[in-house]
Parts: structure tokens; C-alpha cells; sequence
């Protein structure tokens, strides 16, 4: 896909989940890290909720 075309797809699909009618788990894979990047999200896209859970529990069990 034109990079062109990519920038104006992330570019409507963030503008649909800052109006609440989209979320992130709407938009297409090829274009995740791009919308999350405008939307200034940081963590990475191979992390699951689960693991960001789990990762969280394991350190409340070392303090």
C-alpha cells in the first residue's frame, strides 16, 4: 500500500477513536503501530493485556 494512503487510513481511524466510534482492536494490524504511535501509545504491539497483567502480578509478589 502507498505509504501516502497508509498516513491518511491511520490518520481517519484516529480520528474515529478520539470520537469514541472506533478502538484500536478495530483497526487493521498493518496499520497498529502507525495509529498508536499518533495517539502516542508506547507498548509495543506483540504485548497482550494478559501479559502486561501477569508481568504486573509477578512483580507485586517480589515486593
Amino acid at each position: 500500500m502507498n505509504e501516502q494512503i497508509k498516513k491518511a487510513f491511520a490518520t481517519t481511524l484516529v480520528h474515529l477513536i478520539l470520537a469514541g466510534r472506533r478502538t484500536i482492536e478495530d483497526v487493521p494490524v498493518g496499520l497498529q503501530d502507525q495509529v498508536k504511535a499518533d495517539l502516542g501509545i508506547t507498548e509495543p504491539a506483540h504485548v497482550t493485556p494478559a501479559a502486561i497483567q501477569a508481568a504486573e502480578q509477578s512483580t507485586e509478589l517480589e515486593a
